[in-house]
């Protein structure tokens, strides 16, 4: 038996392998896909990229004149920024795909609490970090520009900001907030390593407040109250979220009911 399963080991090693070959192929063959779809779409992205950028400038008909659209500075800056903005939306529009070959390849190697543990933390984990994403367009990054405008205006600059700076501001901060919209799934990871419990994080809750809205005073784009509540509110509820995981994750390491009252 022992020698047997010797034997096997070094077959079973090169049949994991080539599924992971024949998996790695699928993905970047529908990557690549994705990134053309996205490519042919030019127009489109370009038009959402520039979106937040307009309407703050609509905002100022006085230097609307002066500043009509976004600065390039080299021939190849517009195809170049096309190019990765096409690579990060067609990444994304394939995620779940990639999601599902990564949940395929691993499933067979896990126990059934394993694989609904691990397609309940994909499924969060993108749900969330797109979440972070739309809130990082549609509120913060308009604050962001609105608030940098009018700090220019107030020296008397005026703004001339170039295609690519303006790309990687929204990038930076699409991906800051995709990142920190997070929180729920690490604090529940913290509870299920042990490092945390559920009763502790509902006790610390206040204090995690303060932290948050210390957070928001560097993540707002302005000293303002009204722009740092803004942005500490969702991370207050997604904190509120990330108690509620920890105890579902402790109920189902310990099949033990979740306190209601966290």
């Amino acid at each position: 038996m022992s020698k047997n399963a010797d034997v096997d080991k070094p077959r079973l090693f090169s049949v994991h392998l080539a599924e992971l070959r024949k998996m790695m192929v699928r993905v970047l063959i529908v990557c690549g896909i994705g990134i053309v779809l996205a490519f042919l779409k030019s127009d489109w992205l370009f038009t959402a990229l520039l979106h937040p950028f307009e309407s703050v400038l609509a905002k100022y008909p006085q230097i609307q004149s002066k500043v009509q659209t976004l600065q390039t500075l080299t021939p190849v800056e517009a195809f170049m920024i096309n190019m990765k903005l096409a690579t990060l939306v067609g990444l994304l529009l394939v995620s779940p795909y990639i999601l599902r070959e990564i949940w395929v390849f691993a499933v067979p190697a896990l126990k059934s609490s394993e694989r609904q543990a691990l397609l309940l933390v994909l499924s969060l984990g993108l749900f969330f970090f797109s979440g972070g994403m739309v809130f990082g367009y549609f509120i913060v990054i308009p604050l962001a520009l609105q608030f940098l405008m009018n700090y220019n205006m107030s020296f008397h600059f005026i703004p001339q900001w170039t295609l690519e700076g303006y790309f990687n501001f929204v990038m930076n901060f699409l991906l800051v907030f995709g990142l920190v919209f997070e929180l729920p799934l690490l604090l529940a990871a913290l509870v299920s390593i042990g490092v945390a419990t559920p009763a502790y994080l509902a006790h610390k809750r206040k204090h995690a407040i303060v932290a948050i809205f210390i957070l928001a005073a560097f993540l707002a784009p302005s000293a303002d109250p009204v722009s740092q509540t803004i942005v500490a509110l969702p991370l207050v509820a997604l904190y509120e979220v990330g108690i509620w995981l920890s105890y579902l994750a402790i109920r189902r390491k310990t099949n033990l009911s979740p306190d209601p009252k966290p």
